[in-house]
């Protein structure tokens, strides 16, 4: 029988060592106990021997005293017949022997040893004890026999040697049997726990009782289910861990795709510089043939791959791939190339999840139509889209700039402002492209006969400014003022068929002469102006203060009444509606009209108060006056439909203008907040940065922008682009022959289709007939605004069925 104790060598290495050490302490205490039984034996022996001597003494010291030997053999046989005493001789003072008792005469008798010398001498037991009793006339000598205590040690020593052995094997056997029951227990175990290492998981060992095995048993069943738990988790684990390979690879195949199909050049390399990934964008844009392999390449190799040389390589050469030793993000780098691109180099340190360097992401951007783009949007910021010169904020401030320079190196300036006599006369009578012409031939004459270190600049409509940073004699301003007069008198100017002559009214003021600060010069340099136009016109004058007592009462009258107004309440709203070409009401435009202080019955019309409220600066507060009461309107009248007001340039580029519309926008209602701003074409190119923060302003607050008088510009399309207006307004100019000038059709049929494409509406203004109507459904307008559609009213035309409505496409 092949039994597990047998198949196991704990049983074989340990019961033997165990039934060993058992013998050996049976042994050492049978050992132990042999010697004790020994020295109790011999204890006994010489007790015994001391109280034989004082039997003997009693019984022979009378004999031997008489020396009756008869009687001390007698005694002396009767002694040895009793079996405990061997031999005895008997000796008498003198040494002799007497008698001898149970040995040969012949026999020569051992040694005696007395009772102290025995006590003294070793304890195991002798078979036999030769003792030398002392008597008072003589002495006895005894072989004492202890036999009795020797069978009774032996028999001792036989029932210990059977209780060990049966001990022994009483203890295998109880050995052998626990082994047995322990190694089946055991190998239950062992094959449930071969079964669970073959698959098995649901098996369980037996639990049995409480003690150790069980308990070992319990333990083990314990960790055969977290076992299986565990690889049931494990198992899960692993298909969501295949899942999620799957959905890795997919997404790194979709990442691959994108950045193949992204327009940046993209390069990561790992910490040694080595590529890791590379898209086509890259070699596109650095010019690196195809079939080149970049994977694993040095990066720096790779670059070298390029046939496209850099403008500044030593420049490049410090910039490319090399990395801050802040590990951070580096700044942007522009890189020009030699064929006129500019590409853009940012670079990213690529971190594990612990923070830890693994790579570098590299990136590069063409950014060469962006860039000429923004130069192009910094120059249209600055400088006026029609003549080039600097724009009205510009020129403000290189006036600061400048005006604030010269008081530092306390040297002296000069500022130059003029308008064109009868400009607005010409406008009505040739139209704005002509005006617009003549403004850029004089832009052109002045740009001519100024010096580089001379300031340009057109502040709005006919008005222009020139500053001289410095001069050394009080003449140069006048000899500049003379020579702007002369050569602008002398433009041939021809427009249809018809010579136009220019002539130009000047003002000069001087610094710090007649103005400590930007604003007080211009003021001075602007009466200075009117001082020229007072003496006849195509001349210069230099401010005074005697002249100004008695000089241009008319504008400063307008100036009085519009202060007047504004503080009495003389100004109020017309309202004139905008309409769809099929009939129906958009919103209506708030048109300003002033009554005159002298006869409240009478309206003054804006074209005489506007002009000097620009001049003044006036005309932020009436702006102002314009937006509150339109606000008020809406607030009182739920049904009316949405209102359009004007805002002039001065009052997009008052800095305090935007956070007075938000605070008030919001004190408004709800259902007042349908405003449209119009700010004309002139003004936004102008000041295009201020536009377009204006426009972003308007849709913020959720209103809606207008660009007024569009096509009055030589580049009237090109800002669409950059102004974000909801609606675009046709200057009436194309309007008004629209139905007998094939020209001005093509325009406003252009103007229709690039506003469509960019998604704005188209609104014509001046419509006086239902000819131009129908002509204008023909060309793609959206809407309309003339007196054929309807006249200004003082207040609006209700109109609940479309109140407040926003313009959109038909």
């Amino acid at each position: 029988m092949n039994l597990p104790i047998f198949r196991r060598s704990l049983f074989s290495r340990w019961v033997p060592w165990l039934l060993l050490v058992q013998l050996l302490l049976f042994a050492a205490f049978g050992a132990f106990f042999w010697r004790e039984a020994q020295s109790a034996a011999n204890t006994l022996a010489l007790q015994r021997l001391h109280t034989l001597q004082l039997e003997l003494a009693a019984a022979l010291q009378g004999p031997l005293l008489e020396r009756d030997i008869p009687t001390l053999r007698e005694i002396a046989e009767a002694l040895v017949q009793n079996g405990e005493i061997a031999y005895l001789a008997i000796f008498d003072g003198a040494d002799e022997r007497l008698v001898l008792v149970g040995a040969s005469a012949e026999t020569s008798l051992p040694d005696g040893k007395t009772l102290a010398a025995l006590s003294a001498a070793e304890t195991r037991l002798p078979n036999r004890f030769d003792v030398r009793l002392p008597l008072i006339s003589g002495a006895v000598q005894v072989g004492y026999s202890p036999q009795p205590l020797i069978g009774l040690i032996d028999r001792f020593a036989e029932t210990g040697i059977l209780v060990i052995g049966g001990t022994t094997l009483l203890t295998f056997a109880l050995y052998l049997g626990f082994f047995f029951r322990v190694a089946k227990r055991l190998g239950a175990i062992e094959r449930t726990a071969e079964q669970i290492a073959a698959g098995n998981l649901r098996i369980r060992a037996p639990e049995g009782t409480h003690d150790e095995i069980a308990r070992l048993g319990n333990a083990f069943n314990r960790m055969a289910d977290e076992l299986a738990e565990r690889l049931t988790a494990l198992t899960i684990a692993e298909r969501e861990t295949e899942a999620t390979l799957d959905t890795l690879e997919a997404e790194h195949a979709q990442l691959t795709a994108l950045l193949e199909a992204m327009r940046l050049g993209v390069l990561l390399v790992d910490t040694s510089d080595r590529v890791v990934f590379a898209n086509s964008a890259l070699r596109r844009l650095w010019h690196i043939p195809a079939e080149a392999s970049l994977v694993g390449q040095n990066a720096r190799d790779v670059m070298r791959l390029s046939d496209t040389l850099c403008a500044e390589p030593d420049h490049f050469s410090q910039l490319l791939l090399t990395v801050p030793g802040t590990q951070e993000i580096s700044d942007s780098t522009e890189i020009h190339l030699i064929d006129g691109r500019i590409l853009l180099q940012l670079c990213f340190p690529v971190r594990d999840s612990h923070q830890r360097l693994i790579g570098r992401l590299w990136l590069y951007e063409d950014i060469t139509r962006e860039r000429r783009s923004a130069e192009q949007l910094i120059y249209l910021a600055e400088r006026d889209g029609l003549t080039g010169l600097y724009n009205r904020r510009r020129f403000a401030e290189l006036l600061e700039e400048k005006l604030n320079e010269a008081l530092r190196q306390r040297r002296t300036a000069a500022l130059l402002l003029f308008d064109i006599d009868e400009f607005k006369q010409l406008n009505d009578t040739f139209g704005h492209r002509a005006g617009d012409a003549l403004l850029a031939r004089i832009a052109s004459e002045l740009t001519a006969i100024t010096r580089s270190n001379e300031i340009v600049g057109r502040l709005g409509g006919d008005e222009f400014a020139i500053l001289l940073p410095a001069y050394q004699n009080r003449s140069e301003p006048q000899q500049l003022a003379e020579r702007i007069i002369r050569a602008l008198a002398r433009i041939p100017f021809d427009f249809d068929g018809q010579r136009i002559g220019i002539t130009v009214s000047l003002g000069i003021a001087l610094f710090p002469e007649h103005g400590s600060n930007p604003d007080e010069l211009v003021v001075a340099a602007d009466i200075a102006m009117y001082q020229a136009k007072n003496a006849g016109r195509n001349t210069w004058r230099c401010y005074s203060t005697d002249a100004f007592a008695a000089g241009s009462p008319t504008q400063l009258n307008w100036n009085q009444r519009i202060e007047q107004a504004l503080a009495e309440g003389l100004f109020e709203l017309h309202y004139q509606g905008v309409f769809r070409l099929d009939g129906t009401l958009t919103h209506v435009e708030a048109l300003i009209r002033m009554r005159d202080p002298e006869d409240p019955t009478r309206l003054v019309s804006p074209t005489h108060f506007i002009p000097a409220a620009e001049k003044s600066g006036k005309i932020r507060e009436i702006d102002r006056w314009v937006i509150e009461h339109a606000l008020r309107t809406l607030s009182e009248h739920r049904d009316a439909p949405r209102i359009a007001v004007n805002l002039s340039g001065r009052t997009l580029s008052d800095p305090g203008f935007a956070m007075w519309l938000e605070n008030r926008w919001h004190q408004a209602p709800p259902h007042a907040r349908r405003l449209l701003f119009e700010i004309t074409e002139t003004a936004a190119i102008g000041d295009l940065q201020e536009a377009i923060r204006f426009a972003h302003l308007v849709h913020k607050l959720g209103a809606a922008l207008c660009l007024d008088d569009f096509g009055t510009g030589f580049s009237s399309f090109s800002y669409l682009k950059y102004i974000p207006a909801d609606v675009v307004k046709i200057d009436g100019q194309f309007i008004r022959d629209l139905t007998q000038d094939e020209s001005n059709r093509l325009i406003v049929r252009a103007i229709a289709e690039v506003a469509r494409g960019l998604g704005k509406t188209t609104v014509a203004e001046f419509v006086e007939d239902q000819e131009t109507l129908d002509l204008l459904k023909r060309l793609g307008i959206d809407a309309a605004q003339g007196y054929h559609l309807g006249k200004p009213t003082p207040t609006p035309p209700q109109c609940r069925n479309s109140a407040g409505t926003a313009l959109s496409h038909p």
